[in-house]
């Protein structure tokens, strides 16, 4: 019944996207990929040109396996139980009947709908919206996907609200405590701290540690006599030179690299 009323009254339906396939679709007269979603019993297919995705690529529907989205059903085969659907349509309508109730520092809850290294995008009641690694949060992130899933929801505040223009702007990050607020209970300039190298940035020298007593994340200066760089997740003592909360910058130095897979390997071998 929900299927037929989706279809006939346009009401939007909810579900996971679980596959793909290539399917004849006859209102194109071609064979093209088509999104896979289980609504209970009956197997609705949505066409990638239904998807409301910027190109026509079978990469992006992979992305977005797992993701909970919205559709309106368009054509529905009581035989085969099978319905062809559009989140295209789904997204229009959102967008029309809830974004104009929103206001900036509104707190809403979005689906996670991609997760890249830098960024993830959300479905913000029809709209996608990218938010990048720095309105996520308050410390260094190497690579989202180690935080996020495709198909989750997350609690953002919005930063910016431009129907007119499309400017979107979402924080996660503004809902999460500051980790540099109390960094001082925690380290102090001249102390040494055990961390891990989680990155290289890439217009300075040295590396950015993740310190193991706190959520902070440092950059850290490599000595001139040091014959090598730490490799990545090796473990490291620090020694802390400067703290900016305000900035929310940390500046250390190695004063020893305590060891790693790499480490391990070459005693291995050794």
């Amino acid at each position: 019944m929900e299927i037929l009323r989706s279809k006939e009254e346009k009401r939007i339906l909810t579900g996971h996207i679980v596959g793909i396939e290539d399917e004849y679709y006859k209102l194109q007269n071609k064979v093209i990929p088509c999104a896979i979603i289980w609504y209970e019993n009956t197997k609705v297919l949505i066409p990638i040109t239904h998807l409301n995705i910027k190109k026509e690529s079978k990469s992006l529907i992979r992305g977005m396996i797992g993701a909970e989205v919205d559709f309106i059903v368009i054509e529905y085969d009581s035989t085969t139980n099978i319905a062809i659907a559009s989140r295209t349509l789904a997204m229009d309508l959102r967008k029309e009947l809830e974004i104009p109730k929103l206001k900036v520092n509104d707190v809403v809850k979005v689906r996670i709908v991609a997760v890249a290294r830098k960024y993830i995008i959300v479905d913000f009641y029809g709209i996608e919206v990218t938010i990048p690694a720095d309105n996520l949060k308050h410390t260094f992130i190497v690579n989202a996907k180690d935080y996020y899933l495709v198909g989750d929801t997350l609690i953002v505040r919005i930063k910016k609200l431009d129907i007119k223009n499309n400017i979107f702007e979402l924080s996660r990050k503004d809902l999460i405590e500051n980790p540099y607020k109390n960094i001082r209970k925690y380290i102090t300039e001249g102390g040494e701290y055990i961390g891990k190298v989680i990155g290289y940035p890439k217009q300075r020298s040295g590396v950015i540690v993740q310190l193991d007593n706190s959520d902070v994340t440092c950059l850290v200066r490599i000595p001139a006599h040091f014959n090598s760089i730490p490799h990545l997740f090796d473990k490291v003592l620090i020694r802390i030179g400067e703290i900016h909360e305000n900035r929310k910058l940390v500046y250390g130095v190695i004063k020893r690299i305590i060891g790693g897979w790499f480490y391990d390997w070459k005693r291995y071998w050794n």
